[in-house]
């Protein structure tokens, strides 16, 4: 004869577990098949959670395993053999789900062509596992089916559930604290548990995932700026601005009739105003990436009249950037991209501008960016009213030119070779 009684419930630590097990399975079964749908910051964000609440689950499922072995737990309930066979593998199964359900998901990070590093919580950083990546294809398989047998799973439990409380077999009462288990409490616990299992399940379709970078440029940004970056690599777009430039400098470099008109020409300093964006544009597997720089300032001296007297210098503290992601932010901050720690900031000078047609510019000029210095031409509107300007304008660099994105990173197919820059500010002439 057992020295032990059986106890009439689980453990209040068994009980806890359960059910945050359960609200957490269910979450993330629907936020893995959100994950196709979504596209850019959202999904992103969205992967950053689904590994969070992946290991979460790991880790508390060792905690659950472990208590079932250790703690005394109430003695099978007396039904059929093959009922009882049906829930016992139905047990077995979660186990198997709820552990290597994280540990084929974790595997498929770890071997990744692209290596994105885990921060549980956006906090705790998480190490990749040291395995082979001919593991990648068979564990996302298996991650994949593992998803839909969790599914299955769970409604077989509740079917089971539900069957054994209809049928007033004292099985929910088990897996509640003492004060829930009379029959009235019970059917409350058994509508709570149905409800809370959908809220759960729709929570993942509601949630707000990522959103639009803080220093995303405006909608408003002219269609003859886009047209003329698109057009960058166009043979006869080049040749037609080609010569736009060459009537310009004619027009620039023409003498002035009075010395009176040569003194209103003159370029003078602008400084730029506060809530002005410096952004950039590129993807990562297909889905778009905004981002940009909150700290940047600009040494303008400028005049229409005066363009071969016009200068523009731009710096860009490199360390400000944001994309909205901030595990994002510091692989870019990093040596494979930025690498801010030798090359803090990035630098454009223009040496030359010239004036295309109404209030389009083009600035040429040298960036300085992770140590190269390469070439970059840049179009822009310029409205002037008084003594305020407004500038917009965007250009495109290669990023692998300027040893942005080494190693894994440098692959065009994952993360495109060109990033679109794009600006908008307002500046006000000096006095």
């Amino acid at each position: 004869m057992s020295l032990h009684q059986s106890p009439a419930r689980y453990s209040l630590a068994a009980i806890i577990l359960h059910w945050l097990l359960a609200a957490l399975l269910l979450f993330q079964v629907s936020l893995g098949w959100r994950l196709e749908d979504l596209a850019g910051l959202p999904q992103f964000a969205a992967y950053q959670l689904h590994k969070t609440i992946g290991i979460s689950i790991l880790l508390l499922s060792v905690a659950r395993l472990v208590i079932r072995l250790l703690v005394p737990r109430p003695r099978p309930l007396n039904t059929s053999l093959l009922l009882a066979a049906l829930a016992g593998g139905v047990h077995a199964l979660f186990y198997v789900v709820m552990i290597l359900g994280p540990l084929t998901g974790w595997i498929i990070v770890s071997t990744s062509a692209i290596k994105v590093p885990t921060l549980l919580f956006g906090v705790i950083p998480w190490p990749h596992l040291p395995v082979s990546a001919a593991l990648h294809d068979p564990a996302e398989a298996v991650h994949s089916l593992l998803g839909w047998l969790l599914a299955g799973l769970v409604i077989l439990h509740v079917a089971g559930a539900l069957r054994h409380h209809f049928l007033r077999k004292d099985i929910l009462g088990r897996m509640v604290p003492s004060a829930l288990g009379r029959r009235g409490a019970l059917n409350m616990v058994a509508g709570l548990a149905i409800a809370g299992a959908l809220t759960a399940f729709a929570l993942a379709w509601v949630l707000p995932f990522g959103g639009k970078a803080p220093a995303q440029a405006d909608a408003d940004l002219s269609a003859s700026n886009v047209a003329a970056a698109d057009n960058a690599g166009d043979p006869a777009v080049n040749a037609s601005n080609a010569a736009e430039d060459a009537v310009a400098v004619n027009q620039a470099a023409a003498p002035a009739d009075e010395p009176a008109k040569a003194e209103a020409q003159k370029a003078v300093a602008w400084t730029v105003q506060r809530g002005g964006t410096l952004n950039f544009h590129t993807a990562y597997s297909g889905s778009d990436i905004e981002g940009g720089f909150s700290r940047w300032d600009a040494d303008i001296l400028f005049s229409p009249d005066d363009l071969p007297g016009s200068r523009i210098a731009v710096t860009v503290d490199l360390a400000s950037v944001d994309s909205a992601d901030s595990q994002r932010d510091d692989m870019l901050r990093g040596d494979e991209f930025f690498g801010v720690a030798a090359h803090p900031r990035a630098t454009f000078r223009a040496t030359r501008i010239t004036h295309r047609d109404g209030n389009r510019y083009r600035a040429t000029g040298t960036l300085s960016l992770n140590g190269q210095q390469k070439p970059v031409t840049l179009d822009f509107t310029l409205d002037i009213d008084g003594t305020v300007a407004r500038a917009r304008g965007t250009t495109r660099i290669d990023r692998t030119a300027f040893g942005v994105g080494t190693g894994e990173w440098s692959d065009t197919s994952t993360i495109p070779d060109a990033v679109t820059i794009s600006f908008n500010f307002q500046a006000k002439r000096a006095e």
